[in-house]
């Protein structure tokens, strides 16, 4: 990602070519808890959709630790490029790598170990936790591995090879789909079959990504990792706004079955549970933008080329408010046929899914500018606002909403509060970057080149 290579091609295209491959990879992983939703659904029943839905506050979990390790990492990687110091990035990349697979190692054998335990803790009732057990413990199995090789992509793309990773995410998605068939609808193995699926098609991914170690031109080598508690800092601290947004979807997922479940019922759980699989995946589109976004973005900003940041942080939210508007546009028309896809069998089930995503997904459209803001606050290493945004993602005006609103607007108020905590998130972000001081200074920057070049 050299400069010369900015000017030749452009700024458009060079986040075209990571920005596209990184959206489809996300999009495409995210079919994983999708395609095991649609399965599930209608091989196994409503409970077992239940229970998955009780179950993806865990897996968000370990996305999350990874991307804490894995993001934070991947911008100190790129940044040490972009000074030329190659010896330095990959260093960091083994920190970041080794301390993946410890933390991942401990996170999954504690549930292996006390698996009726965390399905308590995540809400499963006397109903669900059969399929609850079912379905963690295989997906603690394979997560041991899977936690590190999910932050192994992450890197390969930041090591200019954004199309290795869309190859590898693509097959474990392929043999995902055709094993959940097989174990589901044919050999009747239940939830265990979905997990083992999803696992298996995981461990393939990983595998195409380390295909990346025979290339001959990377940055990224296994050796001996130099332990330096400086850049273990840098990297927590740089990742803990990627960890907080990932968590986010968990939290949030999380107070809205509390919510659901006192006021509506499992029925509620259930149908938000369709919701949140679909939503799962325009998430991913908004993730993919920043994931994309994020290489060139630190490269230039260790390279101290920060006009170019800017411009990459306009030009993402611009792409994100078109994808936004129209993927919205497909859900208010087709939601009732995107939700009758997982039970075709209940038209009440679907019906209220449709109508939930009308209200909760057009909170989409602040969430779009948030995240490139929050990124742009990131990668600067403006680590107060994004940290501080983040959280609030986390536990915040959402939550609050949830408390009041469904009072006074009854269901509505529940899904509204989405939209209403969203929208303060943005404006929150907005107030944090007119008072920038760095932005500032880049507009100051700006003003006296533009001066000098009149004067010529």
């Amino acid at each position: 990602m050299p400069k010369a290579q900015l000017k030749n091609n452009g700024i458009d295209k060079e986040f075209a070519g990571y920005a596209i491959p990184a959206v489809i990879g996300m999009v495409v992983s995210s079919l994983y808890n999708i395609v095991d939703g649609i399965f599930v659904g209608r091989g196994v029943g409503k409970m077992a959709l239940g229970a998955i839905n009780i179950i993806y506050p865990f897996i968000m979990l370990e996305i999350a630790i990874t991307m804490l390790i894995a993001i934070g990492g991947a911008n100190h990687f790129s940044a040490n490029r972009g000074r030329g110091d190659d010896k330095a990035a990959n260093n960091i990349f083994l920190q970041s790598i080794y301390l993946m697979i410890a933390i991942g190692v401990i996170l999954n054998v504690l549930v292996l170990l006390f698996t009726p335990m965390v399905c308590r803790m995540l809400g499963a009732d006397d109903a669900l936790l059969p399929y609850a057990q079912d379905y963690i413990w295989w997906i603690a199995l394979f997560g041991i591995v899977y936690m590190p090789g999910l932050g192994l992509s992450i890197f390969v793309r930041n090591d200019n090879a954004p199309r290795r990773e869309l190859v590898g995410t693509l097959s474990g998605t392929v043999v995902n789909i055709v094993l959940d068939y097989l174990f589901i609808m044919v050999f009747d193995m239940g939830l265990t079959g979905a997990a083992i699926a999803t696992g298996i098609g995981q461990t393939v991914s990983v595998l195409i990504f380390m295909t990346h170690f025979f290339k001959k031109k990377r940055v990224l080598r296994f050796a001996k990792a130099r332990w330096r508690c400086k850049d273990i800092k840098k990297i927590l601290f740089s990742g803990t706004p990627s960890f907080l947004m990932e968590f986010s979807q968990s939290a949030v997922a999380f107070s809205f079955n509390l919510v659901l479940m006192a006021r509506v019922g499992a029925g509620g759980v259930s149908y938000y549970s369709i919701v949140m699989y679909i939503c799962s995946m325009f998430n991913m589109v908004l993730i993919g933008l920043m994931q994309g976004a994020q290489p060139i973005m630190s490269f230039n900003h260790g390279g101290g080329n920060m006009i170019t940041v800017k411009v990459l942080r306009s030009l993402a939210i611009k792409t994100a408010i078109i994808l936004t508007t129209i993927i919205y546009g497909g859900i208010f028309f087709f939601g009732g046929t995107l939700a009758s896809i997982f039970v075709p069998d209940s038209p009440e089930l679907t019906s209220m899914a449709a109508n939930m995503m009308k209200y909760y997904f057009l909170a989409f459209f602040p969430i779009g500018i948030t995240l490139m803001n929050i990124l742009y606050f990131q990668v600067t290493e403006q680590s107060t606002q994004s940290i501080l945004l983040s959280f609030l993602r986390c536990i915040g005006f959402i939550q609050l909403f949830l408390l009041v609103l469904p009072s006074v607007f009854g269901t509505i108020g529940i899904y509204l509060s989405f939209l209403c905590g969203e929208m303060c998130h943005f404006l929150l972000s907005a107030l944090f970057l007119k008072t920038s001081k760095k932005e500032k200074a880049l507009k100051l920057s700006v003003g006296k080149t533009a001066i000098t070049e009149k004067s010529n």
